[in-house]
């Protein structure tokens, strides 16, 4: 991205990397990710290297420096990769960098007027209603539906063996591959050796997005997701995703925003009007709950969250930096609390919008990283059996009276907060993989970042994609080392930079207020797919990244699944 490498030799690595890695296996084989172009002052090719994906834009140089810029067209273009001036920018002066308008409206087609898409006042008061919804109560609340989904998912994979379906064609993305057979067979019954069961050929990428956007469906509409209706809405996504991308790149060209929005117009339209049918339908099978009602009667699902969410009359004030950077306030655990002297929730054309947000953030993001946790696994078995083993050693005990010590029992709530390794091979999924590559905000005013002045109206890029591998932070960056998020097997290099140079979620205030809902959803999903089958590499294939509003890849993620005794 950047197309003025720094003056003078590249400093050498900092002595506060990471030691190597207790599993010299894990260490010895680096995982695939698209490898950075050589750097090129030339516009127009770094440029058309972006089109089909933004990871087209960075060169070698961006995963060396701390800063960088470049001027396209007039706009002062910075990267930034110094945690602290990552810091600064979305933990210690959030106002002074707000979300880039282009993050808006290249959202706005899909979003309207959600939460990603807003800065300032209007911000604030949609972030104070939906962190009501998403509380830790509410996860709990809603895990027996997310249990219902991976049940569902489960179900899916136990007809498999009985019945062969066509293999998804290589090269189709998220959405282009028939779902509707994949639905019921997930696949192709694979080749196996006389008196052995079929191994099941497994696109992760494919069945990743049917899981998450039932559990998402499930959450929030406490409804399943058809397979008819996940096709035509997948498709619609994999077509946004692909034009978002390009227009963005059209966009720093200063291409007309309005030709450029119609691009993202008619798949943004059939998204939205899916979601207003599905909320219209969910709130006829039984009227929202008035204000004061009890909140455990009817729905228990985050739309019944985001009706009963109410805003103070007296909302309280900015919190600090400090504060920020530990995201956001932890709303009371009591859901009424307030609710008596509200100035009011969310209109029905916002709940839209946030139930559009939820969608694509739940959904999207869900999935691409969960495609990639399945890729990791199959790749390092050893990692794979030690999260297998660490699932027997839980299901054998009984962690919360509801639960009987069984070896197929589905697990629980309680379940999951016993699976340390298997949440530290997500966190690492997240720091190889993050399914949002870039972040972009404004410089409202000229301001100093570090030894370089930032003008007004600048874009500001922080990549968690960079940051996460970059070579002065971590050691062996681009190596899969679960180790790193162990408390007791983290080096202090490893602990420093899980602190400094790990964002997937964001920081600071804008911190997504969807994390532990991810988290949880992700770490169910992988324990209980572990638990029944061994993942498998497929052959000769790898995944085929690309960025564009999140990670993708251009041929799915293929796999092949192999029942455990």
């Amino acid at each position: 991205m950047t197309s003025r490498p720094p003056a003078g030799p590249i400093p050498p690595e900092e002595a506060t990397a990471s030691s190597a890695s207790p599993d010299a296996q894990l260490g010895a084989r680096e995982p695939i990710w698209p490898q950075p172009q050589p750097f090129t002052a030339n516009l127009l090719k770094r440029f058309s290297r972006g089109l089909g994906s933004w990871f087209g834009l960075l060169n070698e140089w961006d995963f060396r420096i701390g800063i960088g810029s470049t001027n396209v067209l007039g706009l002062e273009m910075v990267l930034v990769n110094r945690p602290d001036l990552v810091r600064q920018v979305l933990v210690e002066e959030p106002e002074a960098f707000p979300k880039h308008p282009y993050t808006q409206w290249i959202l706005e087609p899909l979003i309207g007027q959600g939460l990603f898409a807003v800065n300032g006042a209007e911000w604030q008061r949609q972030r104070r209603l939906v962190d009501q919804a998403l509380q830790v109560t509410q996860l709990r609340r809603v895990f027996p539906l997310m249990q219902g989904a991976v049940q569902t998912m489960l179900e899916r994979l136990e007809n498999q063996g009985s019945a062969a379906s066509p293999r998804p064609a290589p090269g189709l993305g998220a959405g282009q591959a028939d779902l509707t057979d994949q639905a019921g067979q997930a696949g192709q019954a694979g080749q196996a050796g006389q008196g052995k069961e079929a191994d099941l050929c497994f696109d992760a990428q494919e069945a990743m997005s049917l899981v998450t956007a039932d559990v998402i469906l499930r959450t929030i509409l406490s409804r399943p997701i058809d397979p008819c209706e996940a096709r035509t809405i997948f498709a619609a996504f994999a077509r946004y995703q692909r034009r978002a991308s390009l227009v963005m790149v059209l966009r720093f060209l200063r291409l007309p925003k309005p030709w450029l929005q119609r691009l993202l117009g008619a798949d943004a339209g059939l998204i939205r009007s899916w979601i207003a049918a599905a909320i219209i339908e969910r709130s006829r099978s039984q009227p929202g709950l008035a204000t004061g009602t009890n909140p455990v009667a009817g729905h228990q699902d985050l739309l019944a969250a985001l009706e009963r969410a109410q805003e103070p009359p007296n909302p309280p004030p900015s919190r600090g930096p400090a504060q920020a950077a530990e995201g956001p306030a932890e709303p009371p655990d009591d859901p009424q609390a307030g609710m008596a002297e509200s100035s009011g929730g969310f209109s029905q054309d916002e709940l839209v919008d946030q139930v559009c947000v939820l969608f694509l953030a739940g959904h999207e993001t869900s999935a691409s990283a969960l495609a990639m946790a399945c890729y990791l696994l199959a790749r390092y078995p050893e990692a794979q059996a030690r999260f297998a083993r660490e699932i027997g050693q839980v299901r054998g005990g009984s962690p919360s009276p509801e639960s009987a010590p069984s070896p197929h029992r589905p697990l629980d709530y309680e379940d999951l907060r016993s699976l340390p390794y298997g949440a530290a091979l997500l966190q690492e999924t997240l720091r190889l993989y993050p399914p949002l590559s870039f972040f972009i905000r404004e410089s409202q005013a000229a301001s100093q970042l570090g030894e370089s002045r930032c003008p007004m109206g600048a874009l500001l890029a922080i990549s968690p994609w960079v940051i996460q591998r970059h070579e002065q932070h971590w050691s062996e960056p681009n190596h899969f080392r679960p180790e790193r998020f162990l408390a007791d097997q983290a080096s202090d290099g490893d602990k420093q930079w899980a602190r400094d140079a790990y964002l997937p979620f964001g920081l600071g205030p804008r911190k997504c207020p969807g994390a532990a809902f991810a988290l949880q959803e992700a770490l169910l999903v992988l324990a209980e797919l572990v638990s029944r089958y061994e993942l498998l590499s497929e052959p000769g294939q790898e995944p085929e990244l690309v960025g564009n509003l999140t990670l993708r890849s251009r041929n799915g993620v293929p796999l092949r699944l192999r029942r455990r005794p």
